[in-house]
Parts: structure tokens; C-alpha cells; sequence
């Protein structure tokens, strides 16, 4: 409750500054509120603290909470030192600050009709930030397929919470029930929103549409935290309904490893960055998926780390493509590799943002992986047959990405705009990839015991 209050007393304050003192200050803000937000992390396991009659947090709230205010101050960061922002830049971080307070009071809510009213809440800043910053040609159907997506997908789950509101008189979400036998139509209608949110795969179209139109903040926002939503919600409904293995979960398990493989390969096909950034996202998304719905402790541990290392990793590859394509004022591979040739730090960045993003150790997305396989094979051991095909894939379009943006067989001078890149990028990489070192360190944090 503390963090609301700083929050808003924090903006009030702002308000009264000069225009061009306002982005300097909402940036230190948000790197106040996250300080301040890692007091809410406790101990591991499952306890939790209650901060008032409508919030409570535990060590999977407050990581997600400092994700969220971290990565947003990294959004107006680097949309601050983009030149082709177009309209008024005030009203961009007015619209990050409150998305981000919404996704905070998203994480510390303790009811399911509250996380509701939030989870779709999100959608309006969202949907301002790409409709005014967007792309030219497709917002609207973007915007569309986005709305649709969540407000359809997570309609069966207001269902769910008013019949809970009707029946049992509340939807208090720290309060675990014994064990029902419950069909797929209840477990669809509970788990479809937030596949969707993630996303999973079949649900995963609107995706890349949204990336592509949106900014490169509005970028940052959408991969490093609203996807986070959707493995947030899932772990709030399993320890809620007591959930264990189920047909149903293995359905999903078998949608999620086709799903990682079949983003791969589009991946592979791909000659925009920022589309291929975006399809990376789908199968990486789908071991929080089979690490959950394997109902074990080490798939738990494994999804969290992914989550929350895919924040950071992925925000960072969408400021890289933005830093790049301003070079160039062009997203697609050929065209970026004349700017990433030119300013070798890039290139440096680009590779160590690649290797992250494939796994290569020390990186805490490889200990994730390893997690949700063991958990995936415990189940059945074949299950190792398409996540080995998924890796090899993977390692075909990163060293593939890496290798087109950084050597060329045409040897002519470039032409790249160099006042563009600024001190300011390179210090939103740097400060999303310390996080990292941090997870990897910590990567036990999730541990039930």
C-alpha cells in the first residue's frame, strides 16, 4: 500500500516541474518505486504478507511488481532519446505511469474479481500508446486483434469469478480449496484468457501484430511485462483451485511443444527484426506453460525464472532493434546491417543480447530450460524429441540474426546517422542487463520451501 502512495505522491510532485525536467524526474522515480519495491520481497516459498484489506504480496507478486516498475522506467528512457516519437512526449510517460500502476495493483490485489477488472484494464493505455505512437498503415487492426484477443479469450473467466461472488459471497484468491473433480470447459474457461495473454500457442497471432505497430516503448512494455500477466494469473488459479495433473494440462504441455517449435521455424523466416523478436517470444513463452501445468516444484521454479528473465532479455533486444532501426530508419535485417557494422559497440551488444536470448550459460534463461525440461520429462520422456529440435532451431536463427546484421559481402562506406545513437541507449542496455546477473544468482528465490 506504501508503493501506491509513494507513486502517486511522486507524480503530484512531478506535475508542477518544467516540461523538460519531467522525464528526468519520472525516470528517477521509477527507479525509487523499484528500490522500494524489493522491500516487499520476502522469504522463498509460498507465504505471503497482507498490506491491507485489498492487497497481499509473496515473493512471485513482488518479483513481477519490480519488473514492472523497472522496465517501464526503461520504456520512457529509451522512447526519450527516439526522434521519431511523434505527438507530445509528456503524454507518453503520463501513459506508461499509469499502466504501470495499474500492473502494480494487478500483482498486489487479493481478490479475482479485482485482478479481473485490472487484467483487462491494462488494455487502455496499451491500446492509446500504439493507436497515437504506432505504426502508419495497421494500427487499427492491431488494436483490434489485441481487443479482441483479451476481452474475448478472458470472457469465460468473468464467469468463473461471478459465479465464485454469487456462490461463495467472495473471490479471495489467498484462500486454497480442497480438491474438485472439475471438466475441461471449467478449466478452459479459467485458463484460456491467460494463454492467450502469454502467449500460447495457437492463441499467439495477435502478437506480432501488436509489436510491429507498436513503438519501441510501447514494445518494451508489451514483451517485458504484459506477457507476464497471463503465467501470473495461471499460478493464482492452479494454487486456488488446488489444481494437479490433468488431461487438460497435458493438452496444453503438447500445444506448448509444438508451439515452441513451430515459432522457431517462423523465426527462421522472418526478415524483420522487430517481427522476429516478437515470433521469439512464443516459444520462449512455452516453458512457463509446461513448467506449470506439470504441477511440479522445479517446473514452478523454472517458469518463474523465465518470466522474469524474458522481461529483461526481450525488452532489451526491442530497445536494440530501435537504436538500430533509427540508424537506418529501416527494420529489415539487410538494410540494419549497414548501421550495426558501423558502430561496433552495437554489434558487441547485439551478440551478447543474441546469446541471452538463446540461452547461452551463465545466462538464467538455460537454468529455466533445464528446469521445465526435467519437469516436461518426468512426465514423459519422449517429450525431450521436440524441445532438442526446438534448440537446434533456435540456434539456427540467432547465430543467423547475429551473422546478417554483422558481416556484409558488399564492402562500400556506410552512411548512418551517428547523433542518434546516444549515452542514453547505451545506458538502458546496461541497466537491463544487471537484473539479469541478479536472477542468476537468485534463481532459487521461486523455491516452495
Amino acid at each position: 500500500m506504501s508503493l501506491l502512495i509513494l507513486m502517486v505522491l511522486s507524480c503530484f510532485c512531478v506535475v508542477f516541474l518544467n516540461k523538460k525536467d519531467q522525464v528526468v524526474a519520472v525516470i528517477n522515480c521509477f527507479g525509487v518505486w523499484s528500490a522500494f519495491s524489493l522491500t516487499y520481497w520476502g522469504g522463498s516459498g509460498v507465504s505471503w504478507e497482507s498490506l491491507s484489506e485489498l492487497f497481499c504480496v509473496d515473493i512471485y507478486s513482488s518479483s513481477l511488481i519490480s519488473l514492472t516498475l523497472w522496465v517501464c522506467g526503461i520504456s520512457i528512457m529509451v522512447s526519450s532519446a527516439l526522434v521519431n516519437l511523434r505527438g507530445t512526449f509528456n503524454l507518453f510517460w503520463v501513459l506508461v505511469t499509469l499502466l504501470a500502476f495499474m500492473l502494480v495493483q494487478c500483482f498486489m490485489v487479493n481478490t479475482l474479481a479485482m485482478f479481473y477488472v485490472l487484467f483487462e484494464s491494462t488494455l487502455v493505455p496499451m491500446i492509446s500508446i500504439i493507436g497515437i505512437w504506432g505504426g502508419q498503415f495497421e494500427r487499427v487492426p492491431s488494436i483490434q486483434y489485441i481487443a479482441a484477443y483479451t476481452v474475448g479469450g478472458s470472457f469465460p473467466l468473468l464467469l468463473v469469478f461471478t459465479a465464485m461472488e454469487l456462490h461463495s459471497g467472495s473471490s479471495f484468491m489467498w484462500f486454497i480449496c480442497s480438491k474438485m473433480d472439475f471438466n475441461w470447459i471449467f478449466w478452459t474457461a479459467c485458463f484460456l484468457g491467460f494463454l492467450i495473454k502469454l502467449p500460447a500457442y495457437p492463441f499467439h497471432t495477435w502478437l506480432p501484430k501488436a509489436h510491429v505497430q507498436a513503438p519501441v516503448g510501447g514494445s518494451v512494455i508489451l514483451a517485458g511485462i504484459l506477457l507476464k500477466l497471463g503465467g501470473y494469473g495461471i499460478t493464482r488459479l492452479m494454487m486456488l483451485f488446488s489444481y494437479t495433473l490433468e488431461s487438460f494440462g497435458i493438452f496444453v504441455i503438447v500445444l506448448s511443444l509444438y508451439g515452441s517449435v513451430y515459432g522457431a521455424v517462423m523465426c527462421i523466416r522472418q526478415s524483420d527484426v522487430k517481427k522476429l523478436i516478437a515470433f521469439s517470444s512464443v516459444p520462449h513463452m512455452a516453458f512457463p506453460v509446461i513448467g506449470l501445468f506439470s504441477c511440479t516444484e522445479v517446473g514452478l521454479v523454472g517458469a518463474y525464472i523465465m518470466l522474469v528473465s524474458h522481461g529483461f532479455i526481450s525488452s532489451g533486444l526491442f530497445v536494440l532493434c530501435g537504436i538500430s532501426s533509427e540508424l537506418v530508419h529501416s527494420r529489415k535485417i539487410k538494410a540494419m546491417n549497414e548501421g550495426v557494422r558501423a558502430i561496433p559497440s552495437l554489434g558487441f551488444i547485439w551478440l551478447v543480447m543474441i546469446m541471452a536470448n538463446l540461452g547461452v550459460p551463465p545466462c538464467p534463461v538455460i537454468i529455466s530450460e533445464v528446469l521445465s525440461v526435467v519437469s516436461a520429462i518426468a512426465l514423459w520422456p519422449w517429450v525431450f524429441v521436440p524441445l532438442a529440435l526446438y534448440f537446434v532451431l533456435s540456434g539456427v536463427y540467432s547465430f543467423s540474426l547475429y551473422c546478417q546484421l554483422t558481416t556484409s559481402k558488399v564492402k562500400h562506406k556506410t552512411e548512418v546517422l551517428f547523433n542518434e545513437v546516444t549515452l542514453k541507449d547505451m545506458k538502458a542496455m546496461y541497466l537491463l542487463l544487471y537484473p539479469l546477473v541478479e536472477v542468476l544468482f537468485k534463481w532459487d528465490l521461486w523455491a516452495m520451501a
